[in-house]
């Protein structure tokens, strides 16, 4: 018994220390390029809106409850009511996923303390187009603050603050588009977490008042904002727009990647005359590769470290 239970211990070592060293061989290979970027000056003015919405189980995708999310299917868009969440259903480590285009064995982050991340060796977006475009101008209004405090403060031009209601969140990002509050933003990655508190409290489901109800006043929200993105591409401006979920739901967590209510949630994206890989199977690490494609910058930097690919054709 002891020699086995001694033979497991260094099976054990060895599965460790080897997965270690792959992780610390990739980041040196990643390293040690020379790293090339490239930007294409066709695409310096597009910008960018992408909604986060917390908690959306794809099942309440439905024209009773998000009449307006529901109509974009209609127009030019790419939509996922099977988009997949990281195999940790937990808030950070998918949003790190979503804004850094790497899964949590990468950026490091199982939980909602986003205490171990590796952020300074797999950062955000926003880090790679700050570093590359001199007069891009960035924003992060988010409701949950732990997502600006850990990961987008450090990355992005602005960043929010104790917006401890989604009705904040959706007012100053109103204010942002319109009135160029504190300025013209290119790129804004927006947050409402109401919905998951909802889930929470009273029951991740369509069938449940209150996780409804908050969703339709979400989609309001996202009307609004996307009637914005509608008059400035009016305006001559080339806006895509995003939404996205980090999971869904069922009961009241959402602990357990096996549950499709749960690992299943939304991923919508929309312009006007984009084509879209259709079939494409998307997970959450998807979504950075898009945005730095459709901001015309390439970084072999990135392309090395990421995990995802780009959603569009």
């Amino acid at each position: 018994m002891q020699v086995k239970h001694k033979s497991i211990y260094f099976t054990l070592l060895f599965y460790l220390l080897l997965n270690n060293c792959s992780k610390d061989i990739y980041i040196d290979e990643c390293s040690t390029y020379d790293h090339l970027t490239t930007i294409d000056t066709l695409k310096l003015n597009n910008k960018i809106l992408i909604l986060g919405i917390d908690g959306f189980r794809s099942d309440a995708f439905q024209p009773n409850i998000t009449p307006f999310i529901h109509s974009l299917s209609n127009k030019n868009t790419f939509l996922n009511l099977m988009h997949k969440t990281e195999e940790d259903t937990y808030s950070g480590p998918n949003w790190s996923s979503i804004l850094t285009g790497v899964n949590f064995q990468k950026h490091g982050v199982d939980d909602n303390t986003f205490n171990g991340n590796f952020f300074k060796t797999y950062p955000s977006f926003f880090y790679y187009l700050e570093r590359n475009f001199q007069n891009i101008n960035t924003a992060s209004i988010v409701n949950w603050d732990p997502i600006n405090e850990n990961l987008l403060s450090s990355d992005v031009d602005f960043f929010s603050e104790n917006m401890s209601t989604d009705s904040l969140v959706f007012q100053f990002a109103n204010d942002m588009l319109l009135n160029e509050n504190p300025f013209n933003a290119d790129v804004i990655f927006v947050h409402f977490d109401e919905l998951d508190a909802a889930g929470h409290a009273y029951g991740f489901s369509k069938e449940i008042f209150e996780y409804r109800e908050t969703l339709s006043t979400l989609d309001y929200y996202v009307n609004n904002l996307y009637n914005i993105i509608q008059n400035k591409r009016a305006a001559g401006e080339n806006w895509l727009f995003i939404l996205v979920s980090d999971h869904g739901g069922d009961g009241f967590g959402h602990g357990d990647y096996n549950n499709p209510h749960i690992r299943n949630t939304v991923l919508l994206l929309e312009h006007p005359n984009m084509s879209f890989k259709q079939d494409k199977k998307t997970n959450q690490t998807d979504i950075a590769p898009t945005i730095l494609e459709f901001m015309g910058l390439s970084s072999s930097e990135f392309d090395c470290k990421k995990d995802g690919s780009s959603i569009l054709k």
